[in-house]
């Protein structure tokens, strides 16, 4: 099997090595007394783009020092209680879980390593607690040194952009929902296309995260955050548009297909998809385009009279879709047309200010869910300390410790249990690499140098190996198997017991972890869906559609449609519902909206909320 490692692979892997090696040097040169955490921290904070490097960087010194400050604080005051002191640290754990469950972007990483930082610090002061301080300065030194040598490195050598990442991926975006709403015009009713849909939501979340790391990147150009989310309100727009006129052609081909006016515009519509598809956004004469076809579609529709028939509804509708779904595709090429700095004309520029005025970004927040993990990590973490406490077993606190750690990392992930029974699996393998550097490799070396010709060819293949997905949590697994403290330190001290022993409490961490995991995760992970779709029609009926914005409410359902996709793709099973449920519930929410925009114009006896038809 042939490895899919390319140029690129091999110089970030590089580049993480040499910021390991630098953050060693100094570690060593400045006496700091766990160097390996400075180590394991480059390889954690490293990614290609330097706008992820500099984020992820960011919130791991914010939530280390906020664990440290929390540890300081607990362990004076509660030293001779540890059962107290366990019930704090564990409610704190908690806490945190919830807020990195309910923080629904990368800022969640923050919350979480605030948490686990604290059972780091605190369960390694255990048997010195006088000197919690000193520890906790240590590893926020510690930290805070491989933090700073991987984002010189990874900055200033040969640096990879977040932001041009997420120009490539808006225009491929844009693309592809043009491409996806033109097949609807073409092949009605497709299933595949309901896929393809829920990917676009997938896509457009990713690319909201990209635009928070690319605002950590100075150089070039200023990026109009605005105009980005404002282009991305009109990508969204085209989900549920073309699913309604996926709707109407399917339903207007069960009744013999469409007038013979309409049926050359649809194709006309199609071809102009087809050229954003293949050349947006740069492709000249689009714009105007545009314009004729939303003229064609008014002058095609059916005149409104008493008695009109079902066909005459349909394509009444449909044409209103497809001149919105026109004009939101119209909107997008503007947008970008902007970003790219090209000359507006007045009316543009007019335009662009109401665009970026009408964009709002509202994410699903799954509060039972995030209680659910958040009580299930003070549970658990607070049972196992207390028999620790009562067991009296001093070697255990390192499992204990872990335990904590790894329910807390992997408690808000769609499938805990499964990660936690790879990482056992991972950490079982890199055990055995370990022992070879220590039994065999450490022994037979002296000197820095050696010692980092001999880290060498691990970190560096298993760098490289980071960045292919399928083979990231093994090769990561490996980096920190090679990074251990036995094998991280200023004098090597050939003891394989200790070593064994802190590889034993930590599989026993991660096995207490995956226990406790399959006893509890079905708290918040069963029925996700259901509750995403719930949350959905309960805002319909209870007319939120159109609380404040009716664009915030289609971005929050949109992003509830990423949420629900990749719980979907992996369980088939689960009967809850599809994202088809939550397209539905949107082009029902956002016809509602209209209606309730038209409330005000109706008579006083015809007046009636629009929600109202759907409460008891």
């Amino acid at each position: 099997m042939k490895l899919p490692l390319g140029l690129p692979a091999l110089i970030f892997s590089i580049k993480s090595f040499a910021a390991a090696v630098l953050a060693l040097w100094i570690a060593f040169h400045i006496g700091l007394p766990n160097p390996y955490w400075a180590l394991v921290t480059v390889y954690v904070v490293a990614q290609p783009r330097v706008g992820a490097v500099l984020s992820k960087s960011v919130y791991r010194i914010v939530g280390t020092m906020t664990g440290a400050i929390v540890s300081v604080a607990l362990v004076p005051p509660l030293v001779d209680a540890p059962e107290i002191l366990s019930l704090a640290i564990a409610l704190w754990l908690g806490l945190c879980v919830f807020a990195s469950g309910i923080e629904r972007s990368s800022r969640s990483y923050m919350f979480a390593l605030a948490g686990y930082s604290t059972c780091i610090i605190v369960f390694a002061s255990v048997q010195n607690p006088g000197a919690i301080f000193d520890t906790a300065v240590a590893r926020f030194e510690e930290i805070t040194l491989g933090i700073l040598c991987s984002s010189m490195i990874h900055a200033t050598v040969l640096p990879g952009s977040a932001r041009e990442l997420m120009l490539s991926k808006l225009d491929a975006t844009m693309q592809t929902a043009a491409r996806w709403s033109a097949d609807a015009l073409v092949i009605p009713g497709d299933r595949q296309l309901d896929r393809d849909r829920c990917r676009l939501a997938s896509d457009v979340n990713e690319i909201h995260e990209l635009l928070v790391h690319s605002g950590f990147e100075g150089a070039g150009m200023p990026l109009r955050k605005d105009v980005v989310r404002a282009l991305l309100a009109q990508v969204e727009r085209t989900l549920p548009l073309s699913a309604g006129v996926d709707d109407r052609l399917s339903e207007l081909a069960r009744l013999g297909g469409a007038s013979h006016g309409v049926v050359p515009l649809v194709s006309d519509i199609e071809q102009w998809l087809r050229q954003i598809a293949d050349g947006a956004p740069h492709t000249p004469g689009l714009a105007s385009a545009a314009d004729a076809l939303r003229r064609r579609c008014r002058e095609a529709e059916p005149a409104v009279v008493p008695g009109m028939g079902w066909r005459e509804r349909l394509e009444l509708s449909l044409l209103a879709r497809l001149a919105d779904l026109i004009q939101v595709n119209g909107n997008a090429l503007l947008l970008r047309k902007a970003m790219r700095g090209d000359r507006q004309r007045d009316s543009e520029r007019r335009r662009i200010r109401v665009l970026v005025a009408g964009a709002q970004r509202s994410v699903e927040r799954d509060v039972a869910g995030a209680a659910g993990a958040a009580i299930a990590t003070t549970a658990t973490l607070y049972l196992i300390c207390l028999l620790w406490i009562a067991s009296g077993w001093e070697g255990g606190v390192n499992g204990v410790m872990l335990a904590g750690v790894y329910f807390s990392i992997y408690a808000n992930n769609s499938d805990p249990s499964l990660l936690l029974r790879n990482k056992f699996i991972g950490v079982a393998l890199r055990l055995l690499l370990g022992a070879a550097y220590v039994l065999i490799v450490l022994p037979a070396i002296d000197g820095l140098p050696l010692f980092v010709l001999a880290l060498a060819p691990v970190l560096i293949l298993c760098g490289a190996l980071q960045t292919v997905p399928r083979y990231a949590p093994l090769s990561f697994n490996f980096i920190i198997g090679t990074l251990s403290p036995n094998i991280i330190s200023e004098r090597f001290e050939p003891a394989f017991a200790d070593y064994l022993n802190g590889g034993l409490s930590t599989l026993t961490g991660i096995y207490l972890a995956l226990v406790a995991m399959n006893l509890t995760q079905s708290l918040w992970t069963s029925g996700a869906v259901a509750r995403t779709l719930k949350a959905g029609q309960h805002d319909i009926a209870r007319g939120r559609f159109g609380a404040g914005s009716a664009a915030a409410w289609r971005s929050r359902m949109l992003h509830r449609i990423a949420l629900t996709t990749p719980r979907l793709a992996r369980d088939e099973s689960d009967g809850t519902g599809t994202t088809r449920d939550v397209l539905r519930d949107m082009m029902a929410g956002l016809s509602l909206a209209q209606l309730a925009g038209l409330h005000a114009r109706l008579e006083p006896g015809g007046q009636r909320r629009p929600e109202a038809f759907f409460l008891p």
